[in-house]
């Protein structure tokens, strides 16, 4: 449908196909990287922390690396332990590096086409099994091919005033149920939905801590 020249299928050396990547990068194209597993991203640690996270700093700023290595992340079902870990907090703290973890469907698309957008390298992590989960999406957002979201901004999914819970990605699951669990024992929990990683949003964050303490 795009052509040979969009989509490009390459051997399985993450190493090699991420280099490639960068060098596009590096010469005015926004490549999309995808990982079958940010496991396999193991392979490619050197090319993503030492040649797209910190090109940008060493040229001064004359060369940006805008692109994306995107695919699943964290635990999925009936796999191994070395293909079972999450790399969140690993790429988080690489300077140099954007990094996105969203759970909605509408936060993936949106997100996702900021990240495509942004001038610098971005880690876009996805997971397995939320893949299988599905979302309401507004017509109005269907509708927008320009929808976007912010890099960098988290979302109050649900409204509390006795405590803050925090989560990324599949877990929102989990902070959604324990929630549920403390209305129980009349404990209204507020719900934050972190989205990035990097940068953080810290001051969302703070505002719901401080109606919460």
């Amino acid at each position: 449908e795009f052509g040979e020249n969009r989509v490009v299928d390459t051997p399985i050396t993450e190493h090699g196909f991420a280099g490639l990547a960068i060098g596009a990068a590096f010469a005015g194209l926004r490549p999309i990287v995808e990982f079958m597993t940010f496991n396999f991203s193991m392979q490619a640690i050197d090319q993503i922390v030492n040649s797209a996270a910190k090109t940008n700093y060493m040229s001064g700023g004359q060369l940006g690396c805008p692109i994306v290595f995107r695919g699943p992340n964290g635990a999925a079902a009936r796999v191994a332990a070395q293909h079972s870990q999450c790399f969140a907090s690993w790429y988080s703290h690489v300077p140099g590096l954007k990094v996105i973890a969203p759970y909605f469907a509408s936060d993936c698309r949106g997100l996702l086409k900021a990240a495509i957008r942004d001038p610098n390298p971005v880690i876009f992590l996805e997971n397995e099994i939320a893949y299988g989960h599905q979302h309401e999406i507004p017509d109005s957002e269907l509708s927008n091919k320009d929808y976007l979201l912010e890099i960098g901004k988290a979302a109050v999914i649900r409204e509390g005033k006795d405590v803050t819970i925090t989560a990324f990605s599949l877990k929102l699951t989990d902070a959604l149920s324990a929630a549920d669990l403390l209305s129980g024992e009349s404990i209204e929990a507020e719900v934050i939905d972190l989205r990035t990683l990097r940068p953080l949003d810290t001051e969302t964050r703070y505002n719901s801590i401080k109606k919460t303490k």
